[in-house]
C-alpha cells in the first residue's frame, strides 16, 4: 500500500500494482520543493488510486442514500412516473409519511441531549478535572456543538451515517478548538474496516470544491500545479474523473449542469474556476518515541507538553521507541500532492468522527431509518394515485359508430354533467367502477400503518388517539417505539463519548496559555472560570483526565415510567416510613426531567442532611457543608446535654423539696397525735368536758371521719333512689299548644 522510512520520511513502493502507471507523468516542478520528487508522485499516485477504487466500491450503496434523501425530501416520484401522472392529468401527489417518522427520531434528540464530565484518573486532580469539564462546555457553547451534532445525527437516520469533524485551527480563527458538521456526501473510509469507531481503518478522506483563488491564497507556493488542476476537468460537460454523482451533484448544479440538463448561458464570458481537493487521513507502520509508564502511558512523546516532561522528570514515565500505526494527513489535487504530514494531534485517531445507523451485512455499508420503508412509501403514492384515477375517470363499452366523434365523447364522458347522444340502435355504456379505488385506499392505509410497525414510530410515540386507553398501554407502546429506535441512539451515544475523548485530548495539548471564560449554571446565571494562571487546581495540561457521558436523556419515555413507578413507591412508604421517603426525596426528583433541577436537588439536601452520592469527597465545597453539619450537629448535641443537666437538677431540687415536705408532715403527723393523747388523757380524767368540747367542734363547722362517710353513703343512696325512679316512671306526651282566645285581641294568644 504505502509506507514511510522510519529516518528520512521517504516513501518505499512494497509489490502492490496500481492501475496508474508507475511511470510518473512529465510535471513541472518548483525547485526545493519536496513534493515533487519521485516518491512524492509515487505516494501521491497511490493515494489517489485508494480514493478512486473506494469511490467505486461505495458508488451503487451512495446512489440508494441519495435516494434516501430523496424520500425524506418528497422527491418521491421517478420523472418517468411523474410525466405518466401529468400527461393523463393528474398531479404527483406525495404523502409523505416516512417524514414524519424521521422527525420524530431527530426531534427526540434535540429535545433531549446528553451530557458529560471530565473524570480525574487521579484523586488529588479532582479541581483541574473540574475545570476541563468547564472549558469543554464553553467551547461547545461557541462551537454551537449541539446543533452541528443535530445535523449529522439526523444525516444518521435518513442515509446510514453522519460525520462531525474536530480539531485545532489555532488562535487566528477565533477558539482554537473547533467542532463542525461534514456532509456524508463529502466523506468516505476504509470500507474494509468493521470497528464503529474506525480504528481498524487504514484511511478517511474528503472531497472538497475549491475556488482557484482560494486555494491559491492557502498554498502560494502551489500555484502552477492548482491551476493544472483545474484544467484537468472539462468544466463544460462534467466536473472530472475522481468522484461520483452523488458527491458532485451541488457541483454540477452550481455549474448549471444539474438534472435538469440546462447549461447557463455565460453572458459575461466568466466562469468560475474550481477545483477538487482530496483531504486523506492515512495510517503507516513507523517507529516512533513514546510515553511508557504514568498517566500519559502509550500517548506519543511531545516534548512541548509540560505534563510529558513532569511525568519522565518524576521518573514516572520512561520515552521509548517503538513501531506504531502513526496517522498522517495529506492534501492533494489531480495533479499532485498539496500538502503531506504527520497528523499533529496527539491522540493519533482520525478527526472525523462518523454516527453510524445501521450497517448492511454483506459489505458493512450504512443505510439508514428510510430504505427499510421506502418501497412502503412509494405504493402509498402509488395506490393513492390510483384511487383517485379511478374516481374520476370511467371505462365506455360501446358498438362501433355509436358516436360522431370518439375524442369528443371521451371529453364529454370525464364531465360530471355530461350529455352523450348516440346513434339509434347502437350499444354504448359507461362502466365507472368506482369500488375499486376503495379497496386502493384500503391498502394505503395498511401501507401508513405499515410504516410504523417498520420504522418504530407508532402513533402512542406521536400523541396521537389510538385504541391503548390505560397509561400502562399507552407507555409500553411508546417503550416499544423507544427500543425500535434505539440502536441509532445508543450509537450517536458511543459517538459523542469518542468525540468527547478526542476534544479533551486536543484540549490538553494546546490549549496551554492562561484563559479566561465564561460559562453559564443550569439556571443562566454567568460564573467566570480562569486556567493556567499558575495555580495547580487551575492547570489543565500537567494532568489526564477521562471523558464520560453522564445521561442518557433521549430514553425519554423510560426516564418518566421510572419516575412515575418511584413516586408511587415513595407513596406507600410515606404513610409507614416517614422518614424512609424523606430521605429518598433527593433521589426521586435527580430523576425528573424538571426545570433547574439541580438546584432544587441541592435545597433538598440541605434540609434533609443527605449528601451527593456522586459528590468528590475532596470537593472543597463538599467539605465546608460537611464541617458546617458537623458543627451544628456537635452544637445541637452541646444544647441537648445542658437541657439533660438542667432537668436533672431540677429533679434533685424537687426530690430534696419532696423528702422536707414529707418531714414536715411527719412532724405534724406526731404533733397531732401527741395533742390527740393529752387531750384523751385530759377527756379521761373529767368526762364532763368531752360534751362540751364536742358542742364545740360542731358549731366550727368540724366533721370527724366516721361523720363524712356517713354523710357520703347518704348522698349515694338518695341519688341511686331518684334514678331508680326515674327508669320507672312512664314518659309523659307532650302538652299540646294553647289554642288562641276568640274574644283576644289580633296578636295575642299567637
Amino acid at each position: 500500500m504505502f509506507d514511510l522510512n522510519a529516518d528520512d520520511g521517504s516513501v518505499r513502493k512494497k509489490p502492490y500494482k496500481s492501475p496508474i502507471p508507475d511511470k510518473p507523468v512529465p510535471v513541472r516542478q518548483v525547485a526545493g520543493n519536496s513534493l515533487d520528487s519521485n516518491k512524492m508522485l509515487r505516494l501521491h499516485h497511490r493515494l489517489l488510486d485508494i480514493a478512486t477504487r473506494e469511490i467505486d466500491r461505495q458508488a451503487p450503496n451512495r446512489r440508494e442514500q441519495a435516494i434516501d434523501e430523496d424520500m425524506y425530501d418528497s422527491i418521491q416520484w421517478t420523472e418517468e412516473d411523474a410525466q405518466t401522472l401529468k400527461e393523463r392529468g393528474q398531479i404527483p401527489l406525495v404523502f409523505n409519511v416516512t417524514a414524519t417518522t424521521i422527525d420524530w427520531v431527530v426531534g427526540s434528540e434535540k429535545r433531549a441531549r446528553t451530557d458529560f464530565k471530565v473524570l480525574p484518573r487521579r484523586k488529588e486532580d479532582g479541581k483541574p478535572a473540574q475545570r476541563k469539564s468547564e472549558l469543554l462546555k464553553y467551547l461547545s457553547d461557541v462551537n454551537r456543538d449541539p446543533f452541528e451534532v443535530s445535523r449529522a445525527f439526523e444525516d444518521a437516520a435518513k442515509v446510514g451515517i453522519g460525520w462531525m469533524e474536530d480539531g485545532y485551527q489555532g488562535d487566528d480563527e477565533g477558539e482554537p478548538i473547533y467542532s463542525r458538521y461534514e456532509s456524508w456526501r463529502n466523506m468516505l473510509w476504509d470500507s474494509t474496516a468493521i470497528r464503529l469507531d474506525l480504528e481498524d481503518a487504514r484511511y478517511i478522506f474528503r472531497s472538497k470544491w475549491v475556488d482557484i483563488d482560494v486555494a491559491c491564497a492557502i498554498f502560494p507556493k502551489r500555484k502552477a500545479l492548482l491551476r493544472r488542476s483545474v484544467d484537468d476537468a472539462d468544466n463544460f460537460t462534467m466536473t472530472d474523473a475522481y468522484g461520483d454523482e452523488v458527491m458532485d451533484q451541488h457541483e454540477a448544479e452550481s455549474q448549471g449542469r444539474g438534472d435538469s440538463g440546462h447549461v447557463s448561458d455565460h453572458v459575461t464570458g466568466y466562469r468560475r474556476q474550481r477545483l477538487r481537493i482530496f483531504e486523506m487521513w492515512f495510517k503507516m507502520p513507523v517507529t516512533v518515541n513514546k510515553l511508557k509508564g504514568g498517566m500519559f502511558s502509550g500517548e506519543i512523546y511531545d516534548e512541548f507538553s509540560p505534563g510529558h516532561e513532569d511525568s519522565v522528570k518524576a521518573e514516572e514515565a520512561e520515552v521509548v521507541s517503538k513501531p506504531m500505526m502513526r496517522m498522517y494527513v495529506a492534501l492533494f489535487t489531480t495533479a499532485g500532492l498539496l500538502w503531506l504530514s504527520p497528523s499533529p494531534y496527539r491522540h493519533n485517531r482520525f478527526p472525523f468522527t462518523p454516527i453510524w445507523n445501521k450497517r448492511r451485512g454483506r459489505d458493512g455499508m450504512p443505510y439508514g431509518m428510510v430504505r427499510n420503508i421506502r418501497d412502503i412509501q412509494i405504493d402509498i403514492n402509488k395506490r393513492a394515485s390510483k384511487a383517485l384515477h379511478i374516481l374520476s375517470s370511467s371505462k365506455i363499452i360501446m358498438d362501433e359508430g355509436a358516436v360522431a366523434d370518439v375524442d369528443d365523447l371521451v371529453e364529454e364522458a370525464a364531465r360530471p354533467d355530461a350529455v352523450i347522444v348516440k346513434k339509434k340502435g347502437y350499444e354504448l355504456k359507461i362502466d365507472s367502477d368506482r369500488e375499486l379505488s376503495q379497496y386502493h385506499l384500503e391498502l394505503m392505509s395498511r401501507d401508513i400503518q405499515m410504516v410504523q410497525q417498520v420504522g418504530g414510530v407508532t402513533d402512542e410515540n406521536l400523541g396521537r388517539t389510538t385504541n391503548a386507553v390505560s397509561g400502562k398501554a399507552i407507555e409500553a407502546r411508546q417503550s416499544q417505539g423507544a427500543l425500535a429506535t434505539a440502536g441509532l441512539f445508543d450509537n450517536h451515544r458511543l459517538a459523542s463519548q469518542i468525540r468527547g475523548e478526542k476534544k479533551l485530548s486536543i484540549m490538553e495539548q494546546f490549549m496551554t496559555e492562561e484563559k479566561k471564560f465564561r460559562i453559564t449554571n443550569s439556571r443562566g446565571a454567568p460564573e467566570y472560570v480562569t486556567v493556567n494562571d499558575g495555580m495547580p487546581e487551575n492547570d489543565i495540561v500537567r494532568t489526564k483526565a477521562d471523558y464520560v457521558i453522564t445521561e442518557e436523556d433521549w430514553r425519554a419515555s423510560v426516564r418518566q415510567a421510572q419516575v412515575s413507578e418511584l413516586m408511587e413507591l415513595i407513596g406507600q412508604l410515606a404513610p409507614v416510613a416517614p422518614q424512609v421517603a424523606l430521605v429518598s426525596l433527593d433521589l426521586v426528583v435527580e430523576s425528573m426531567d424538571i426545570p433547574q433541577r439541580d438546584e432544587l436537588v441541592k435545597r433538598i439536601r440541605q434540609v434533609t442532611g443527605m449528601t451527593d452520592p456522586d459528590a468528590d469527597e475532596n470537593d472543597p465545597e463538599q467539605i465546608a457543608r460537611a464541617q458546617v453539619s458537623a458543627a451544628q450537629q456537635k452544637m445541637q448535641m452541646e444544647t441537648a446535654m445542658a437541657e439533660l443537666r438542667k432537668l436533672i437538677a431540677d429533679a434533685a431540687k424537687s426530690e430534696a423539696q419532696a423528702k422536707e415536705l414529707m418531714a414536715r408532715i411527719s412532724n405534724v403527723n406526731m404533733q397531732t397525735q401527741k395533742t390527740a393523747v393529752e387531750a384523751a388523757g385530759a377527756v379521761a380524767a373529767i368526762p364532763v368536758v368531752a360534751d362540751v368540747a364536742d358542742h364545740m367542734l360542731h358549731e366550727a363547722g368540724y366533721q370527724s371521719r366516721t361523720e363524712q362517710e356517713e354523710t357520703l353513703a347518704a348522698v349515694a343512696q338518695q341519688a341511686a333512689a331518684e334514678q331508680e325512679q326515674a327508669q320507672q316512671q312512664p314518659a309523659q306526651p307532650a302538652a299540646p299548644a294553647p289554642e288562641a282566645n276568640p274574644q283576644a285581641p289580633p296578636g295575642l294568644g299567637q
